[in-house]
């Protein structure tokens, strides 16, 4: 019997063709990966205003709830310390005094008192703080939170 082999000439045309399918696919692919977008910020991250070297400072969480007729936010930060020196890997100082204060918007997102003053903040590393503001006024619905380093 003799057993027919295909021409190596049409073997050599469906390498080809299986390799510039492949390569287009490989360049898709890579496309599609640099044209990614960022990840949204999320809602805490929108409502948060950073001014200076406040990195090291999470907003944990945030809350708000109507009492006597006046918005009341509750704000919990953390500091998690700066990084450590990547040479020596000693930790830097840890203790940073910061500023904050609420921004009060009212329904519409127009500001309605800013003339709310910075307080101090002293944190530690791993320190926590709960911050709580009230609103001036009843046309508060809404509150932004700013957070500064002191020099």
């Amino acid at each position: 019997m003799y057993k027919a082999y295909p021409s190596p000439i049409l073997a050599i045309k469906r390498n080809r063709q299986k390799l510039i399918v492949s390569t287009a696919l490989l360049g898709l692919s890579l496309l599609s990966a640099c044209n990614t977008s960022p990840p949204a910020p999320t809602e805490k991250q929108q409502m948060t205003t950073r001014m200076g070297d406040t990195a090291a400072v999470e907003v944990v969480d945030m809350r708000s709830v109507v009492r006597n007729n006046l918005l009341t936010a509750q704000v919990t930060v953390k500091n998690w310390g700066p990084k450590p020196d990547k040479a020596t890997g000693e930790q830097k100082e840890d203790t940073k005094l910061y500023g904050y204060r609420f921004k009060w918007l009212n329904a519409s997102g127009m500001v309605v008192f800013s003339d709310e003053a910075w307080k101090p903040l002293t944190l530690t590393r791993d320190q926590s703080a709960d911050l709580v503001g009230i609103a001036p006024n009843p046309d508060a619905a809404a509150f932004r939170f700013e957070i500064n380093q002191y020099k």
